[in-house]
Protein backbone atom coordinates (compact mmCIF):
# COMPACT_ATOMS: atom_id res chain seq x y z
CA UNK A 1 0.00 0.00 0.00
CA UNK A 2 1.13 3.48 -0.87
CA UNK A 3 2.45 5.87 2.04
CA UNK A 4 0.29 8.58 0.29
CA UNK A 5 -2.75 8.75 0.90
CA UNK A 6 -4.86 11.18 -1.00
CA UNK A 7 -6.14 14.23 1.09
CA UNK A 8 -9.49 16.59 -0.40
CA UNK A 9 -9.03 19.76 -1.00
CA UNK A 10 -10.80 22.27 1.46
CA UNK A 11 -10.74 25.22 -0.24
CA UNK A 12 -8.52 27.44 2.25
CA UNK A 13 -5.45 28.53 0.42
CA UNK A 14 -2.47 29.63 2.04
CA UNK A 15 -2.22 32.04 4.59
CA UNK A 16 0.65 34.25 5.79
CA UNK A 17 1.76 33.24 9.03
CA UNK A 18 -0.23 30.25 9.17
CA UNK A 19 0.39 26.78 7.60
CA UNK A 20 1.25 22.94 8.28
CA UNK A 21 1.72 21.99 11.36
CA UNK A 22 2.42 18.28 10.77
CA UNK A 23 1.56 16.14 7.86
CA UNK A 24 2.10 12.96 8.85
CA UNK A 25 1.37 9.17 6.99
CA UNK A 26 1.98 6.23 9.19
CA UNK A 27 1.50 2.71 10.36
CA UNK A 28 -2.01 2.33 11.60
CA UNK A 29 -0.93 1.30 15.12
CA UNK A 30 -1.08 2.50 18.94
CA UNK A 31 2.26 2.70 19.12
CA UNK A 32 2.48 4.88 16.01
CA UNK A 33 -0.32 7.18 17.48
CA UNK A 34 1.48 7.75 20.25
CA UNK A 35 4.17 8.66 18.00
CA UNK A 36 2.50 10.92 16.32
CA UNK A 37 0.08 12.52 18.78
CA UNK A 38 3.77 13.23 20.41
CA UNK A 39 5.51 15.09 17.68
CA UNK A 40 2.25 16.88 17.31
CA UNK A 41 2.21 17.99 20.75
CA UNK A 42 5.46 19.29 20.36
CA UNK A 43 4.94 21.10 17.21
CA UNK A 44 1.87 22.94 19.04
CA UNK A 45 4.22 23.84 21.57
CA UNK A 46 6.66 25.29 19.76
CA UNK A 47 4.34 27.88 17.59
CA UNK A 48 2.66 29.10 21.26
CA UNK A 49 -0.24 27.00 21.40
CA UNK A 50 -1.38 27.19 25.17
CA UNK A 51 -0.88 24.33 27.97
CA UNK A 52 -4.78 23.94 28.13
CA UNK A 53 -5.29 24.00 24.19
CA UNK A 54 -2.88 21.34 23.75
CA UNK A 55 -4.15 19.14 25.87
CA UNK A 56 -7.37 19.43 24.13
CA UNK A 57 -5.86 18.26 20.93
CA UNK A 58 -3.93 15.46 22.52
CA UNK A 59 -7.34 14.20 23.58
CA UNK A 60 -9.27 14.69 20.48
CA UNK A 61 -6.20 13.42 18.08
CA UNK A 62 -5.96 10.32 20.52
CA UNK A 63 -9.65 9.51 20.38
CA UNK A 64 -9.84 9.99 16.66
CA UNK A 65 -6.55 8.13 15.74
CA UNK A 66 -7.00 5.51 18.12
CA UNK A 67 -10.29 4.81 16.43
CA UNK A 68 -8.93 4.00 13.31
CA UNK A 69 -6.66 1.65 14.60
CA UNK A 70 -9.17 -0.17 16.31
CA UNK A 71 -12.28 -0.21 13.92
CA UNK A 72 -11.10 0.67 10.24
CA UNK A 73 -8.99 -1.95 9.80
CA UNK A 74 -8.66 -5.67 10.42
CA UNK A 75 -6.41 -6.79 13.38
CA UNK A 76 -4.73 -9.22 10.76
CA UNK A 77 -4.20 -6.28 8.49
CA UNK A 78 -0.47 -4.77 8.82
CA UNK A 79 -0.47 -2.53 6.01
CA UNK A 80 -2.93 -0.03 6.97
CA UNK A 81 -1.86 3.15 6.90
CA UNK A 82 -3.25 7.07 8.65
CA UNK A 83 -2.62 10.38 7.32
CA UNK A 84 -2.69 13.05 9.56
CA UNK A 85 -2.64 17.06 8.07
CA UNK A 86 -3.00 19.75 10.97
CA UNK A 87 -3.16 23.17 9.94
CA UNK A 88 -3.31 26.30 11.68
CA UNK A 89 -5.70 28.66 10.13
CA UNK A 90 -7.30 31.82 11.72
CA UNK A 91 -10.04 30.05 13.14
CA UNK A 92 -8.15 27.68 15.08
CA UNK A 93 -6.63 24.29 13.81
CA UNK A 94 -7.63 22.67 10.87
CA UNK A 95 -7.57 18.54 10.98
CA UNK A 96 -7.73 15.95 8.78
CA UNK A 97 -7.58 12.36 9.35
CA UNK A 98 -7.55 9.97 6.61
CA UNK A 99 -7.46 5.96 5.60
CA UNK A 100 -8.62 3.48 3.32
CA UNK A 101 -9.73 1.23 6.39
CA UNK A 102 -13.77 -0.25 6.50
CA UNK A 103 -16.02 2.77 6.31
CA UNK A 104 -17.73 4.01 9.37
CA UNK A 105 -21.12 2.11 9.94
CA UNK A 106 -23.92 3.89 7.93
CA UNK A 107 -21.28 5.82 6.03
CA UNK A 108 -21.31 8.32 9.10
CA UNK A 109 -19.51 9.58 12.39
CA UNK A 110 -21.49 8.37 15.48
CA UNK A 111 -23.52 10.97 17.14
CA UNK A 112 -21.58 10.84 20.26
CA UNK A 113 -24.31 11.06 22.63
CA UNK A 114 -22.78 11.06 26.38
CA UNK A 115 -22.75 7.35 27.79
CA UNK A 116 -24.63 7.93 30.64
CA UNK A 117 -27.64 8.54 28.35
CA UNK A 118 -27.32 4.97 26.74
CA UNK A 119 -26.30 3.12 29.79
CA UNK A 120 -28.49 4.94 32.63
CA UNK A 121 -28.62 1.32 34.25
CA UNK A 122 -24.84 1.44 34.75
CA UNK A 123 -23.45 4.07 37.35
CA UNK A 124 -20.25 3.72 35.61
CA UNK A 125 -20.15 2.49 31.72
CA UNK A 126 -16.98 1.45 30.57
CA UNK A 127 -16.03 3.31 27.16
CA UNK A 128 -18.18 4.80 25.09
CA UNK A 129 -16.99 8.18 25.54
CA UNK A 130 -14.44 8.27 22.81
CA UNK A 131 -17.26 10.25 19.91
CA UNK A 132 -18.51 11.92 22.46
CA UNK A 133 -15.80 13.92 23.55
CA UNK A 134 -14.67 14.81 20.12
CA UNK A 135 -17.93 16.10 19.35
CA UNK A 136 -17.80 18.03 22.64
CA UNK A 137 -13.96 19.24 21.70
CA UNK A 138 -14.33 20.18 18.00
CA UNK A 139 -16.05 22.42 15.27
CA UNK A 140 -17.46 21.79 12.25
CA UNK A 141 -16.90 17.85 11.41
CA UNK A 142 -17.40 15.97 8.82
CA UNK A 143 -16.49 12.56 7.35
CA UNK A 144 -16.74 11.12 4.03
CA UNK A 145 -15.92 8.09 1.93
CA UNK A 146 -14.68 8.38 -1.41
CA UNK A 147 -12.55 6.25 -3.49
CA UNK A 148 -12.55 3.61 -0.74
CA UNK A 149 -10.88 6.10 1.52
CA UNK A 150 -12.25 7.60 4.35
CA UNK A 151 -11.77 11.31 5.25
CA UNK A 152 -12.34 13.14 9.05
CA UNK A 153 -12.20 16.78 8.33
CA UNK A 154 -12.84 18.82 11.88
CA UNK A 155 -11.56 22.48 13.39
CA UNK A 156 -10.60 22.83 16.66
CA UNK A 157 -10.94 26.51 17.75
CA UNK A 158 -7.10 26.77 19.38
CA UNK A 159 -5.29 29.82 19.34
CA UNK A 160 -8.30 31.61 17.64
CA UNK A 161 -10.83 34.29 19.15
CA UNK A 162 -13.71 31.70 18.93
CA UNK A 163 -13.84 30.22 22.27
CA UNK A 164 -13.14 26.69 21.64
CA UNK A 165 -16.15 25.26 23.29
Amino acid sequence: MPNDIAVPKTGLGPQSGLGVVISETFPADPRWVRRIIHQTIEELSSIGVGEDDVGTAEIVLAEALNNVVEHAYDDDDTNGQIKLVVKQRPSGLLVEISDKGHPMPNGRAPLGNHPMSEFSNDPMPEGGYGWFLIRELVRDLIYDRRDGQNFLIFRMAIGSAEPSN
